[in-house]
């Protein structure tokens, strides 16, 4: 086995090494011989070739042909778009009082260039906390480059919009009341949104790319009953989140 894997390592070290060989230029002269190496100059006059560090100059009436090894062009990835959405999933993580310890977190958004590298969009999106909610936010989006990969920061503000209306019922006690006692309905107001992010983003190609983040995320929830009953919870929490880019 070992005798195996030592081989299959000797074959991925050795295999590109040879084939960095075979990738030269060629020139054939009319002698029979052939000069390997990289071509230096071919005008009209002579031809000059680099061969293992020496240097060979040969008469133009010498040569019968020239091979030449066509080196590929690496093309930079156009990573500043004029619009691009993406698409996130993730948890928010924290001690929340909630009966979930760590809500399903999904958002999309459109966005646009204001300046370079500088972007600001907007999207919804939807959160399972007690209740259900669609956040509706605005986002400016950095990135530190325009590059294939490049950190970058992000700024959300919004509201949860509530997508179930009731959250459930609270019984109302008086000291001074005999039994029963009655019950409110509580309704689900809703509340603002802010979550500042760092992250990475990296693209394989021009139209598509993915990322990842983390971030605070800090968002109101309020609560209505009969009898003028309000509640007002307030979350902090840690928003991890990857995602997709495309335009």
């Amino acid at each position: 086995m070992k005798r195996i894997i030592i081989l299959l390592l000797s074959c991925l070290i050795l295999v590109p090494a040879f084939a960095q060989k075979t990738k030269k230029d060629q020139v054939f002269l009319k002698s029979g011989a052939v000069i390997k190496g990289q071509l230096i100059t071919h005008d009209a006059e002579i031809v000059k070739i680099n061969s293992a560090g020496n240097e060979w100059v040969f008469k133009n009436e010498d040569v019968d042909s020239i091979s030449k090894f066509k080196r590929a062009v690496k093309r930079e990835v156009r990573t500043t778009q004029g619009y691009f959405f993406d698409t996130s999933m993730g948890v928010l993580v924290g001690n929340s009082g909630n009966s979930q310890k760590y809500p399903f977190s999904f958002m999309t958004a459109v966005n646009f260039r204001l300046i370079r590298n500088v972007y600001l969009g907007a999207g919804l999106g939807a959160e399972f906390l007690q209740e259900t909610y669609m956040p509706a936010f605005g986002q400016l989006q950095w990135r530190f480059r325009d590059t294939r990969t490049t950190p970058f920061l992000n700024l959300q503000l919004g509201y949860q919009v509530p997508l179930e209306d009731v959250r459930g019922s609270s019984m109302v006690y008086y000291d001074y009341y005999p039994y029963p006692q009655t019950s409110s309905k509580i309704h689900a107001d809703g509340g603002y949104l802010i979550n500042p992010s760092f992250g990475f983003q990296h693209f394989s190609s021009e139209n598509l790319g993915w990322f990842f983040s983390f971030g605070y995320r800090y968002h109101q929830l309020n609560y209505s009953g009969d009898n003028n009953y309000k509640l007002e919870t307030n979350f902090s929490r840690l928003s991890l989140k990857i995602g997709f880019i495309f335009n």
